[in-house]
């Protein structure tokens, strides 16, 4: 069963509410001051934690927001105890990150009802977390050693040259092999960015607090990123011709960092552009409708198999089997988890006459 924390500073309840959860299977701590919860809630980790919301010293939200910044505690259901029948007290708890309250004196049924309710809404949050977690680490322990090691043996292969050769190549020649040196150690510096950003961005998923901070951040003219980008990109591939821009949304703010929007941008622009043939057009549009801004990118590659889209959920490199060329589907599946993380809206098209449609929606910031 459950590891419960009661943090209540009248020990006779603490005690009665510890003996109705024990009474159900549940293992139950109790701390009688606001301190003595978080040291306790740090320590032991709980499933769940109840709290006093007028504790001496400490008070409840004051316990509830220190826990919330923590990696220990951050996602564990929280239920605030007040003898207080005001609404405004029970608003004030849930705004600082409470999942909700129970009112004085307690009724045992209503204490059951939510236990059993947030325990089995953290059980199931857990084994989604842990499925993807498994479906991400079988993708990345087939495709990580090969993006590794064909970056890694680049470098070698060219510092090896040097090494041996050094005082055969010209200064033009050098210059090149510095460039392939660059562009190598650049593919290993992305990789490795995208890894750390994808489990960060899992963690922003399961701590609200800290995702209505970043909520906080405003990305201004996010047509003009997007135009930025394109070019940027297109002038890396050499493909400067082939991108097509539509903007036809401008002024407009979104709530969110602007380096999540560039990266989203960044990811699904260059898997357009690796995975289409030269001289074929990539398009490019934004938009605002409602109270969305809008981006669409379009390429004429060799598409997504809808059977496969689903697996974008893990990670999934589009084209591995078709081409060889460099680059982590990794990518893909970060954009949309970036996406999804500001209550926006993803959507992957394979067009009847063939290429790769990605349509994406972020809430304007009002």
């Amino acid at each position: 069963m459950a590891k419960i924390l009661v943090i209540e500073d009248a020990e006779y309840l603490a005690r009665g509410i510890a003996r109705v959860l024990e009474l159900e299977g549940h293992t139950v701590a109790v701390a009688l001051s606001g301190r003595q919860g978080i040291e306790q809630a740090l320590a032991e980790k709980p499933d769940l934690i109840l709290c006093d919301l007028t504790l001496p010293e400490i008070d409840g939200i004051q316990v509830l927001q220190l826990l919330r910044h923590t990696p220990e505690c951050a996602t564990v259901p929280f239920i605030l105890l007040t003898a207080r029948s005001s609404q405004l007290d029970a608003r004030l708890g849930i705004q600082a990150g409470a999942d909700d309250f129970i009112n004085k004196p307690i009724d045992s049924e209503t204490l059951l009802r939510l236990v059993n309710y947030y325990l089995e809404q953290r059980q199931s949050l857990q084994e989604e977390y842990r499925q993807r977690t498994s479906e991400l680490e079988q993708s990345l322990t087939y495709a990580l050693p090969h993006e590794f090691r064909t970056a890694l043996n680049e470098i070698l292969g060219v510092a090896t040259h040097l090494k041996v050769f050094a005082d055969r190549f010209s200064p033009e020649e050098l210059r090149e092999l510095g460039a392939d040196l660059a562009r190598s150690a650049r593919r290993l510096l992305r990789l490795s960015e995208n890894i750390l950003l994808y489990a960060r961005v899992d963690f922003l998923a399961n701590a609200p607090e800290l995702l209505q901070q970043l909520q906080q951040f405003t990305t201004e003219e996010p047509s003009a990123i997007v135009q930025d980008l394109a070019i940027m990109k297109a002038e890396e591939a050499q493909r400067g011709a082939d991108v097509r821009l539509t903007i036809e949304a401008t002024g407009v703010q979104l709530a969110m960092p602007s380096e999540h929007f560039a990266k989203i941008v960044e990811e699904l622009l260059d898997n357009a552009l690796k995975f289409s043939p030269p001289a074929t057009p990539v398009l490019v549009r934004t938009w605002a409708a409602g109270d969305s801004f809008w981006v669409e990118i379009r390429d004429h590659g060799p598409g997504i198999p809808p059977e496969l889209q689903k697996r974008i959920r893990a990670y999934y490199q589009p084209g591995r089997l078709l081409y060889e060329q460099q680059g982590i589907g990794l990518g893909l599946t970060l954009a949309k988890r970036l996406v999804e993380l500001y209550k926006g809206q993803f959507e992957l098209v394979t067009p009847a006459n063939g290429g790769t449609l990605v349509r994406f929606g972020l809430p304007l910031k009002q």
